[in-house]
């Protein structure tokens, strides 16, 4: 059972390959902000994906500089270099709208 342990941690890579399991949960409808909603007890084999960006950086005046520059010529709220406010929220936007509740 050891080698057996040994193997499948072996064959984990960090970011790949590697088992997940998530359970289902349900936002209340009286709630818009709710993030978590409540454990359902269905549970689901996933693959998740991530990617942590932009965290580190900090949203100076070179980024207000960027900002200012880039909207000049796109959309000032579809550009990446925006106040940290409105890319949470755009963040947060994008989740709710990727994760959807099933019908």
């Amino acid at each position: 059972m050891v080698k057996e342990i040994k193997y499948m941690w072996a064959s984990i890579r960090l970011g790949g390959n590697m088992p997940a399991r998530a359970e289902r949960t349900m936002r209340r409808s009286d709630s818009e902000f709710q993030l978590v909603g409540e454990p359902t007890g269905e549970y689901y084999e996933v693959v998740m994906i991530f990617g942590i960006i932009d965290i580190l950086q900090d949203y100076d005046i070179s980024k207000k500089l960027e900002h200012a520059y880039k909207s000049i010529q796109y959309d000032p709220t579809s550009i990446s270099a925006v106040d940290p406010r409105l890319y949470s929220r755009r963040f947060r936007d994008f989740i709710f709208k990727v994760f959807t509740e099933d019908d």
